[in-house]
């Protein structure tokens, strides 16, 4: 995608990331000047080097770019993996949702109707 955008000279590129960058990020509420470089995951990790990528080839290339850091993405056409679901299912079936890390955990959840809108303004602008 970056060699076809300096290729065609595309004027912006927009492009999909993840709050799985922050890794270890101990800081809440994260935030784009925090370090990430610390991935807990593969997937993470590819995150984090498509960011890094893109930087290279806006700088090299003067093409300029901007990444989007999605969080938990979801709605009904969802990964049938994800919390949401199993929870949903559980509390359908009267049982009870398992509870990790002593209930301390936060999570925060994205609409995908919401991640489109906000894709599509940033490509308005």
């Amino acid at each position: 995608i970056l060699e076809g955008c300096r290729q065609t000279k595309v004027g912006h590129l927009v492009y999909a990331s993840s709050s799985s960058v922050y890794g270890m990020n101990a800081k809440i509420p994260f935030s784009t000047e925090d370090r990430v470089d610390f991935p807990i995951s593969l997937y993470a990790a590819t995150k984090k080097s498509n960011e890094l990528m893109a930087h290279a080839y806006s700088h090299l290339y003067d093409i300029p770019t901007t990444g989007l850091r999605f969080f938990t993405v979801y709605g009904p056409w969802g990964r049938p993996d994800m919390a949401y679901f199993s929870f949903t299912k559980k509390i359908l079936a009267g049982e009870a949702i398992d509870v990790f890390n002593n209930g301390q955990m936060e999570r925060d959840f994205t609409y995908i109707d919401d991640i489109v809108e906000g894709v599509v303004r940033v490509m308005d602008r």
